[in-house]
């Protein structure tokens, strides 16, 4: 599993345990939903590249099915009740289906009816095949709402988020206005039998969002709304003792946010982490042991591996390979820091490729399968 693998469930404990409520009773407590905000995009992450596994899907609430709750599917026994966040309500009109830039998988959008009003629903998959889908709180008279925003951290490896919401019909064009005077036009879908229009439009991450702008047929602007950008604790956070610099124009640090975490960072933004607590140091949720945990993040693949291992491998299905030696680590983690680039067509994460470790004299010691997704 690659970019940012999502690093696992049990990075949703270690990462956001006091933002993060609890599963529903009757679920294991290794699975949560992250929460910091309704529109946050909340994670469920899972197991790291180590394991290779027929996933089972399963939707997690974070307040049972509420309206107005984000739920999002991970793998759990397929007996267990499913909530969803489209208990108790009724869909209204067709489903929008569109391209979700920041994961390259579908994102549905559609309104519904329920007991306190009608609302704005998304359903979105990421790359590792986690959904999450939720619904907005009740809808007013406004002429344009922001519902929310594919939105993650680490920040999505494409470079891109989608911001959405609702558009009366008077509405036409809606603008993004960036810090610094730039901006970027979005577009005005109308779902047959959809009750108002949605709203989409696409910015790079490395722009700040302050407003989005709505114009009517003939350019007046009919609403503004004021845009709050996401704040992180882990982007405020500093390290635990030396940084590293790797290859590729990374940096990676011990951080503790709350749990100790590693933070592989480009440029000064955050790309990639790993939850790297004693416990829960490169292990399933069955508290097994693997001996590496693999990220990719534009072209670039990087990771953790065991203090054994001296060089990593990926050997692809048409017999190309490339390698990286491995790092100590500073921290006395007993683990190996590794990172190299790659030079395939499209995201690995798109291909059944094997990760191999080396130990000092050259000697196989690990090897794991990676599937596509």
């Amino acid at each position: 599993m690659t970019d940012q693998l999502e690093s696992r469930l049990r990075s949703t404990l270690g990462h956001a345990a006091e933002h993060a409520p609890k599963a529903p009773s009757g679920l294991p407590t290794e699975v949560v939903s992250r929460s910091r905000r309704r529109r946050t995009r909340s994670q469920a992450l899972v197991a790291a590249l180590a394991v290779t596994a027929v996933a089972l899907p399963v939707t997690l609430t974070a307040t049972g099915g509420q309206e107005g709750d984000v739920v999002a599917t991970g793998t759990i026994d397929p007996g267990h009740r499913i909530p969803s966040a489209m208990d108790g309500k009724t869909p209204l009109g067709e489903r929008l289906g569109i391209d979700n830039p920041s994961e390259e998988r579908p994102l549905t959008l559609w309104y519904a009816k329920g007991k306190t009003g009608m609302f704005l629903c998304h359903s979105y998959e990421s790359r590792t095949g986690v959904t999450t889908e939720g619904c907005g709180k009740p809808l007013d008279d406004r002429k344009a709402t922001d519902q929310g925003s594919t939105n993650s951290f680490p920040y999505p490896s494409t470079g891109v988020v989608m911001h959405f919401g609702t558009a009366r019909p008077e509405v036409a064009r809606v603008t993004a206005l960036f810090k610094g005077g730039d901006r970027a036009t979005g577009t005005i879908h109308r779902p047959k039998g959809a009750p108002q229009g949605i709203w989409t439009v696409s910015v790079p991450t490395s722009e700040t969002v302050t407003a989005f702008e709505f114009a009517d047929a003939k350019g007046r602007t009919v609403a503004r709304v004021r845009s709050k950008p996401e704040v992180f604790p882990e982007e405020k956070a500093q390290p635990v003792g030396p940084e590293v610099r790797m290859t590729g124009g990374l940096s990676v640090g011990l951080y503790k946010v709350p749990g100790e975490t590693l933070l592989w960072k480009l440029d000064g933004q955050t790309v990639v982490m790993h939850l790297v607590e004693p416990d829960h140091l490169m292990t399933d949720m069955d508290g097994k042991k693997y001996p590496v945990e693999m990220t990719e993040h534009d072209k670039r693949w990087l990771g953790i591996a065991s203090a054994q291992t001296a060089r990593v491998t990926l050997l692809f299905g048409d017999g190309q390979s490339v390698s990286a030696a491995t790092r100590p680590d500073p921290w006395n983690l007993g683990i190996r820091l590794f990172g190299g680039r790659h030079d395939r067509a499209r995201s690995i994460i798109y291909e059944r490729f094997q990760i191999i470790g080396y130990d000092d004299a050259g000697v196989e010691i690990w090897r794991q399968t990676q599937e596509k997704h």
